[in-house]
C-alpha cells in the first residue's frame, strides 16, 4: 500500500529531470550557433547583390510612377553591378503591387517604387488594407517630386488664386473642381487647400488625370489641381491658364507663376512623390547603401534632364527622412480625408 503513492510521485519527477535535461542539451546546440546569426547579416549585407533586383511598380507600364522607376534602374544597375529589373504590378489602386512587395523576402532583392497616394493618403482612405505602410516596409528614399498646377479654363474670369478663393468664399460649393477619381491625390490634396483657405468646392471625379485634365480644358469645371507634367500641355497649348504652383518656391523654369503660399494660403506647399522601398527586416546596411547609391543617380545631369522634361524633380533622401516624411503627411493629411469624407469607391 505505501508503494503507491511512492511510483505516483516518481513518474512526474523522472519526467521532469527528463524536460530539464532536454532543454539544457538543447541549449548547448543551439549556443554555438547565436555568433553566426549576429554575423548573418552584415555578411549577407556585404556580398550584396549578387543577382538581379527587382523594383515593383504597382501601375501599368508608361504611367507617372513607371517612368522614374525606368529611368532610375538601369542607373542602379551600373553602379549595383546587377541587374534591376522593373516589373509592373498593377491593379486595385496600387494595393495588388504593394501587397506582393510587402510579403516578398526582406534581402534586398525586391523593392517598391510608389506614391505618397499608396504610402499615405491610403491608410486613410481605406477603412482595411492588406499592408501597412509603416509597419511592412523599410523606406529607402524619396526619389523625386511632382508639383502641382492650380489650373482654370481660358475664359475663367479668375485671373489670380486669391480671386479665385474669394469668390468660393461668396458661393460655397458653387465652384466644381475635377480629379482623377474619388481618393486621387488631386482629390485629397485640393480638399486640403479648400480646408487651409477656408472654402467648400465641388468635387466632380472623373476616371483618371487625362479626362480630368480635359474637363477643365473644356470648362466643365471651374477649376483643377493637376501635376505639372500634364498640366504644361494644356498651359502651354492655350488650353487653360495656371493661377499658381504648390512647390514652396516659385519654379525656375516658370517663375511667372506665383506659389499658393504667395497666394494667400501660406501653409499650402504640397505634391506627389514618389519613394523607394524595401520590405520591413531588409538588413539596414543594405538600405543606406541602396539610398546613396539612388542619390548618386539622381546627381546625372542626364537623369536630372530627362525628369525635368516630364516635370519631376529629383529629390534623394536618407531612409531616415523619407520615414519622417512618410509619419509627418499621414498626420496631416489623414483629417483632411475624414472630415471631408474621402472613402475608396
Amino acid at each position: 500500500m505505501s508503494s503507491r503513492p511512492h511510483l505516483r510521485h516518481e513518474k512526474p519527477m523522472h519526467w521532469f529531470s527528463l524536460t530539464r535535461a532536454a532543454v539544457r542539451a538543447c541549449l548547448w546546440a543551439v549556443a554555438p550557433l547565436a555568433p553566426l546569426a549576429l554575423c548573418l547579416a552584415p555578411a549577407q549585407a556585404q556580398d550584396y547583390p549578387n543577382r538581379a533586383i527587382r523594383m515593383i511598380v504597382p501601375f501599368a507600364p508608361g504611367g507617372a510612377t513607371d517612368i522614374p522607376a525606368r529611368l532610375l534602374a538601369p542607373k542602379l544597375s551600373e553602379v549595383l553591378g546587377q541587374q534591376v529589373v522593373v516589373e509592373n504590378r498593377p491593379g486595385a489602386g496600387g494595393i495588388i503591387g504593394i501587397e506582393a512587395a510587402s510579403k516578398s523576402a526582406a534581402d534586398g532583392y525586391t523593392l517598391l517604387m510608389a506614391t505618397n497616394g499608396e504610402f499615405v493618403m491610403n491608410t486613410a482612405i481605406y477603412t482595411k488594407l492588406p499592408y501597412d505602410p509603416v509597419r511592412d516596409f523599410a523606406p529607402i528614399a524619396i526619389v523625386v517630386e511632382n508639383p502641382m498646377l492650380i489650373v482654370v479654363p481660358t475664359n475663367s474670369p479668375y485671373n489670380s488664386l486669391a480671386d479665385l478663393l474669394s469668390a468660393a468664399r461668396a458661393k460655397p460649393g458653387a465652384l466644381a473642381y475635377s480629379t482623377a477619381g474619388t481618393g486621387s491625390t488631386s482629390h485629397v490634396l485640393t480638399e486640403l487647400l479648400a480646408a487651409e483657405a477656408g472654402v467648400k468646392l465641388l468635387h466632380v471625379p472623373y476616371k483618371g488625370g487625362a479626362p480630368a485634365s480635359a474637363a477643365v480644358a473644356s470648362g466643365e469645371v471651374g477649376l483643377s489641381l493637376i501635376s505639372l507634367g500634364s498640366a504644361l500641355n494644356f498651359v502651354k497649348g492655350g488650353k487653360a491658364k495656371a493661377l499658381a504652383i504648390t512647390r514652396a518656391t516659385r519654379h525656375p523654369n516658370f517663375p511667372e507663376w506665383p506659389t499658393v503660399k504667395e497666394s494667400g494660403v501660406p501653409n499650402f506647399a504640397e505634391s506627389i512623390w514618389i519613394g523607394l522601398a524595401a520590405p520591413t527586416g531588409t538588413p539596414r546596411e543594405i538600405v543606406n547603401r541602396l539610398s546613396t547609391e539612388v542619390g548618386r543617380a539622381l546627381r546625372s545631369n542626364e537623369l536630372r534632364e530627362r525628369l525635368a522634361a516630364m516635370g519631376s524633380e529629383p529629390v534623394g533622401t536618407t531612409p531616415d527622412e523619407a520615414a519622417a516624411r512618410i509619419r509627418r503627411e499621414i498626420a496631416r493629411y489623414t483629417p483632411v480625408i475624414k472630415q471631408a469624407g474621402i472613402r475608396a469607391e
